[in-house]
C-alpha cells in the first residue's frame, strides 16, 4: 500500500444558486486524508474534487490512469451516493486490483444492498479518522479484516459487518484537517451565499432526536444499525472540540488560507452557552477583519443566549446568516417529528428578537414540508406563520426520508414512498404520500404555492429587502430574486423549445447537469 486517493466525484448542481454556491469544501476529506497521514506518513494521498475543480468523467478517469492509486475512496450521502458508485466502477475499469472504500451516510446505513449492488470492497461505517487507520495497516500488513471494528465487507459471498467503533470522544486529538491538499481558492470565489469559504466543525452530534434528520443519528450512539431490517435505534451524543483548538483552525482559513467566511458543519452551533461565550471573546480579541459566519442554530438556545447576552457577542463576532430549523408551525407538529423544547410562540419571539435588535441579521429559517401527516391545511399554515414572524427568507423543503433517519423508517414500513429511487432525490421534489391521501404531485402544486404567497403576494416584504440599508442581507434578497427569476424562465423556456417535458410544480428546481461534467 503505497498511495491512496480519496475523491469527490463530479455531479449534478441545484440550480437555484449559482455554481461558485453549490461546491463547499467538502471537510470529510481532509479529515480523513490528515488521519492517514498522522498514522501512516509512508502512504502518499491525494484528494481529487472535482466539483470546484470543474472536473469531469473523462479527466478523472485520466486522472485515475495517471496516478494508479492502491486504493480509492469516497464518502456520500444518498443524494449523490451514485455518483461515488460510478467513480468506484471507473476506478476498477482501469484497475481490476485497486480497494475501494466507501463511507459516510448512505453507505454507512445501506450496507448490504451496497456490497451486493455495487463494486465496494469495503464500507468504512460512520467515524471514520480511526477506522480507516486500522484498515490501512490491516491490509498492508495483510491482517485478518474480521478484527477491525467498524467496516463491513464480503468475503467468499458473506456479508461480514465488524462491531461498530466506538466515538472518539477527544475531537481534540483529531490532527487538523489537510486543507493542503484542497482547492482551497475555488470554494465560493464567486459566491453569493458563502463568499470566499471554508467549512469547519466544532461539535458533532446532537442531543435532539428530529424523525427526519440523519446528522444526529450519524453522529450518534449506535446501538442498533440494521436499518434494512427496519432496526433503527441511535442514542443522541454530542462531542465538542476546544476553544483553543477552533480558534486555530480559524486561525489557519483566515491567515494562511485567505477564507472571509466560515460555513459552520456542526449539526447544531449554540448547544453548550460557555463554549460560545469563550468562543467568541477569542474570536473578538483576534480583531479579524470582515469575517462572517453562518451556523445551524436552535432557537431555544438563542433565547437562552439572548438572556445571558452571548447572542450580541456572536454577531459582534461574525455570525450574519443563522439558519434555523423552524420546521413547523404549531408545537403539536413539533412534537410529532421529535423536535423537543420547541414551541410556536418561543420561535416567533427569538424572530422578534432578531428583527428588533440585530435587523443586519439575514433571518433564515427552514420549514419541513410534505410529512405523511400533512394536509392542505396544515401546508397552508407554514406560509402563514412565516408571514406572522416576518422572515427574510423561508426555505420550505419537502421531506426527504432517507436511511438513517426514523422517518424513513416510517415511510417504508407504511408503504408511503411514491419514489424510493434515491438518484432522483434532489430535496425539492416531494416523494412521499400522505396519510390523508395527499400525492407527490399534490404536495408539489402545494410546496410551489407556499413560496408564491411569501413571495409573489408580499412586496413590500421584497421591495424592503431588496432596498436594505445592510449590504449583505441586500445582496440576498436581490440574488435570491434574480435566481427564481431565471430559474422559472429556463424552465419555460426549455418546454417552449421542445427541450424537455415540464416536470411538474418543482420542476425548475431540480438538480441540472453542469456542462463540464463528462468533460
Amino acid at each position: 500500500m503505497k498511495k491512496i486517493v480519496l475523491v469527490r466525484p463530479p455531479r449534478y448542481l441545484w440550480p437555484f444558486i449559482n455554481e461558485s454556491d453549490n461546491f463547499l469544501l467538502p471537510l470529510g476529506l481532509p479529515c480523513i486524508a490528515a488521519a492517514i497521514r498522522a498514522k501512516l506518513p509512508d502512504i502518499e494521498v491525494k484528494i481529487i474534487d472535482c466539483p470546484p475543480l470543474k472536473i469531469g468523467w473523462h479527466t478523472l478517469g485520466k486522472i485515475l490512469e495517471r496516478e494508479r492509486p492502491d486504493m480509492v475512496g469516497a464518502g456520500e450521502e444518498a443524494l449523490y451516493h451514485h455518483e461515488a458508485v460510478k467513480l468506484f466502477k471507473l476506478a476498477k475499469e482501469i484497475d481490476p486490483g485497486v480497494i475501494t472504500i466507501a463511507g459516510g451516510h448512505f453507505f454507512s446505513w445501506m450496507v448490504d444492498y451496497s456490497l451486493n449492488s455495487f463494486p465496494i470492497d469495503i464500507i468504512v461505517r460512520f467515524e471514520g479518522e480511526e477506522t480507516i487507520v486500522n484498515l490501512i495497516e490491516a491490509i498492508r500488513d495483510k491482517v485478518d479484516l474480521s478484527n477491525i471494528r467498524g467496516i463491513a465487507y464480503k468475503d467468499n459471498s458473506q456479508i461480514i459487518k465488524t462491531p461498530l467503533r466506538s466515538l472518539i470522544e477527544d475531537l481534540d486529538s483529531l490532527p487538523f484537517p489537510a486543507y493542503d491538499l484542497m482547492p482551497m481558492g475555488k470554494y465560493s470565489p464567486l459566491g453569493y451565499l458563502w463568499p470566499l469559504s471554508a467549512t469547519v466543525e466544532h461539535s458533532r452530534g446532537c442531543v435532539d432526536r428530529c424523525s427526519f434528520c440523519s446528522l444526529w443519528t450519524f453522529w450518534g450512539k449506535h446501538i442498533k444499525t440494521e436499518i434494512e431490517k427496519d432496526e433503527l435505534e441511535v442514542m443522541p451524543q454530542y462531542r465538542t472540540k476546544s476553544v483553543e483548538r477552533t480558534l486555530e483552525e480559524v486561525d489557519i482559513v483566515y491567515n494562511r488560507y485567505n477564507r472571509r467566511y466560515i460555513i459552520w458543519a456542526d449539526p447544531t452551533f449554540n448547544i453548550d452557552p460557555k463554549w460560545t461565550d469563550k468562543f467568541c471573546d477569542g474570536l473578538l480579541k483576534r480583531r479579524y477583519k470582515n469575517l462572517h459566519w453562518w451556523a445551524f442554530l436552535r432557537a431555544d438556545y438563542l433565547l437562552r443566549d439572548e438572556k445571558l447576552g452571548i447572542l450580541d457577542k456572536m454577531v459582534r463576532a461574525g455570525l450574519i446568516h443563522p439558519l434555523i430549523g423552524i420546521e413547523r408551525d404549531c408545537t403539536e407538529d413539533l412534537r410529532r417529528i421529535k423536535k423537543s423544547a420547541y414551541t410556536r410562540e418561543l420561535v416567533k419571539e427569538v424572530f422578534l428578537i432578531f428583527k428588533r435588535k440585530y435587523p443586519q441579521i439575514f433571518r433564515q429559517g427552514t420549514f419541513i414540508t410534505s410529512l405523511p401527516f400533512d394536509t392542505r391545511e396544515s401546508m397552508l399554515n407554514l406560509v402563514k406563520y412565516a408571514v406572522e414572524i416576518d422572515i427574510d427568507y423561508p426555505a420550505f423543503h419537502p421531506v426527504a426520508p432517507v436511511p438513517g433517519t426514523y422517518l424513513y423508517q416510517e415511510a417504508k414500513k407504511n408503504n408511503l414512498l411514491e419514489e424510493d429511487d434515491l438518484t432522483k432525490y434532489d430535496w425539492s421534489t416531494p416523494i412521499m404520500r400522505s396519510y390523508a391521501g395527499l400525492s407527490r404531485d399534490d404536495f408539489a402544486k402545494l410546496n410551489l404555492e407556499l413560496n408564491k404567497r411569501y413571495v409573489l403576494y408580499r412586496p413590500h416584504w421584497l421591495i424592503r429587502g431588496l432596498f436594505s440599508p445592510y449590504k449583505h442581507k441586500r445582496g440576498l434578497y436581490w440574488w435570491f430574486f434574480w435566481n427564481t427569476l431565471k430559474m422559472m424562465f429556463l424552465e419555460v423556456k426549455d418546454v417552449l423549445l421542445g427541450r424537455k417535458k415540464f416536470e411538474g410544480a418543482t420542476g425548475f428546481m431540480r438538480l441540472k447537469k453542469p456542462g463540464w461534467y463528462n468533460s
